[in-house]
């Protein structure tokens, strides 16, 4: 986990792009959150990026970067906890894992598309 993935192709992106890219990506794109369906959309091929909390269990962790990385999937690891971003997409819930299926006009990719 030396090597983190980031929004615009910096090793650091900083909390306020992330929350303003998921902000986009709510409103724009289409996103699921929690570690089985977002595993389930990583294996299907649907999801294109996962963003993991800063406090997402090392074994869930593990297991969605196997899968990430057999599936080609980005996995962007997230400066922020859980419960910020369940908030960063309006969820009144803690969010340990989102996966991303439709960017919408967010550029949470890196300009990758």
């Amino acid at each position: 986990m030396t090597t983190q993935e980031s929004i615009k192709g910096h090793k650091n992106p900083s909390i306020l792009d992330l929350r303003r890219e998921l902000g986009v990506v709510r409103m724009t794109g289409k996103y699921i959150v929690g570690f089985r369906q977002s595993y389930l959309s990583v294996l299907r091929g649907a999801a294109k990026a996962v963003i993991l909390a800063s406090n997402c269990p090392s074994r869930l962790r593990t297991m969605m970067e196997i899968a990430a990385r057999a599936s080609g999937v980005q996995v962007i690891y997230a400066d922020i906890d859980s419960r910020e971003l369940g908030k960063a997409v309006g969820k009144p819930f803690w969010v340990s894992t989102l996966s991303v299926i439709d960017p919408g006009n967010s550029s949470i990719l890196g300009g990758q598309d």
